[in-house]
């Protein structure tokens, strides 16, 4: 049997082009940004979501959550979490919903195209403030400053 006419020979058959060339929508993560930095739950469940990006249960995120307050339920997991995609305009974080364990539970995880990004916010709210110098840190200034005007 002959299959060379379903085969096209302009495509690669391990890749999608429609993937590859497809554009990504812009997304402004400065929202998130204070979100995360007024609320330390937002934070932690966002840390446990870029971790590997793989998706991760709500009772993983939950554990997570009471870490920084202890009374924190799936509602109020699903609540933050699509409160975060609204704040964005965009679906930055996945759900999806397995009936067949017998619980209802979701499991979420950041959208593959906005993992780094998102990442990388993170990593800057890591960083140190920065601090403006005073005549604290520099002993001795203000005296060497007059003497040199005399």
């Amino acid at each position: 049997m002959d299959f060379s006419s379903f085969h096209n020979q302009d495509q690669d058959g391990w890749s999608n082009p429609d993937v590859a060339h497809r554009r990504l929508q812009p997304i402004n993560l400065a929202p998130l940004k204070g979100a995360i930095e007024s609320d330390p739950v937002r934070a932690r469940v966002l840390k446990v979501l870029i971790e590997d990006g793989n998706w991760v249960t709500t009772a993983d995120l939950l554990k997570a959550a009471r870490q920084e307050r202890p009374i924190v339920g799936a509602v109020t997991i699903g609540t933050m979490l699509n409160g975060m995609n609204e704040l964005v305009s965009s679906r930055l974080i996945l759900s999806r919903t397995s009936l067949t364990s017998g619980i209802d539970w979701a499991e979420w995880r950041i959208n593959p195209d906005w993992l780094e990004p998102t990442r990388k916010l993170l990593q800057m709210m890591r960083r140190p403030k920065f601090r403006p110098a005073s005549s604290e840190d520099f002993p001795g200034r203000n005296e060497r400053l007059l003497e040199d005007s005399t």
